[in-house]
Parts: structure tokens; sequence; C-alpha cells
């Protein structure tokens, strides 16, 4: 007597579908800023640097603003847009010095401007805080702020 033994091959299709942000990556982990305002960060026409008063919601008089050249734009856009260089805190100190620094980014008729409380927090850093199309900021960590601020914005921190 021969035993037959039969196998039985079930097979079972798998539905795999992709899943995609509606971010790139590289937006996801740039810092506090939303979409809009890292496309117009990396993509402005031209981004200028000022001297601001503590505490100050004015927008910059023209006169007052000092366009950033090719390599410091950049090196700004490296800084802010690296997720390493932020903490993610709430809360902080909200002592600035007497001349905190400014940045505008304008394409065409948008513009985003970012206010530095430059006495910086040493647990939790740069107090920024953004206005664009709604109210947004965070604590970038202090050295690599300070270290484009010594390179690109002396002008604006002697005034």
């Amino acid at each position: 007597m021969k035993r037959v033994v039969t196998l039985v091959f079930i097979g079972c299709a798998v539905a795999v579908s992709s899943v995609i942000s509606h971010d790139s990556t590289e937006e996801a982990d740039s810092g506090p800023f939303a979409g809009a305002e890292l496309q117009l960060m990396k993509h402005a026409e031209a981004v200028y640097i000022f001297s601001v008063k503590a505490n100050s919601t004015e927008t910059p008089n023209q006169k007052d603003l000092r366009r950033l050249g090719p390599e410091a734009q950049q090196a700004l856009v490296d800084t802010l847009c690296n997720i390493d260089n932020w903490n993610w805190v709430t809360g902080g100190s909200e002592d600035c010095e007497p001349h905190d620094v400014g940045l505008l980014f304008q394409k065409s008729k948008a513009r985003f401007i970012l206010r530095f409380c430059s006495v910086c927090d040493p647990s939790i850093g740069c107090g920024v805080d953004g206005t664009f199309t709604k109210s947004t900021g965070g604590w970038i960590k202090q050295q690599p702020w300070e270290s484009w601020k010594k390179r690109f914005a002396q002008a604006e921190m002697h005034k």
C-alpha cells in the first residue's frame, strides 16, 4: 500500500501601496517651519538683515535693511533649515538684547520676517519669533546661530 501525500499550495496576494508624505523628507526635518515658510526661505529672491529693538513687531523700513549676499543667504538657509540646530521646548527666557537681529525673506509680494532674541538661554538656545501667514517660532541652538551671526551680522549687532 502506497501512501500519497498531497501538497496544496495556497497562494495569496498582498497588496502593497506606498505612502507618500505631502512634505518632502527634507522639509519634514527642517526645524519649526511649515512648507510654505520653507519654500519662501529656500527660494527667496532677496533676504535682508536688520537691527530691531527688543520685542518690536514693527515692519522694518527699507532704509534699515541690508541685503545678504549669496554666500550669507545660503549659509543662513542651511543654518535655519537644519533640524539639528533647533531645540524642541516651550516657554523660556524673554530677555533680549537692546538690538536683536531680524531677517526678512522676500519673494514677489510674499514676506517672511524672523526676529531673534540674541541673549540665549544656555539650556534652550535663542528665541525666534516669525510672522508669515501665522505666527511661528522656536529656539535655535546658540552655537550655530552665533556662528552665522559672527560671520555675517556684525554690522547689525553694533547698531
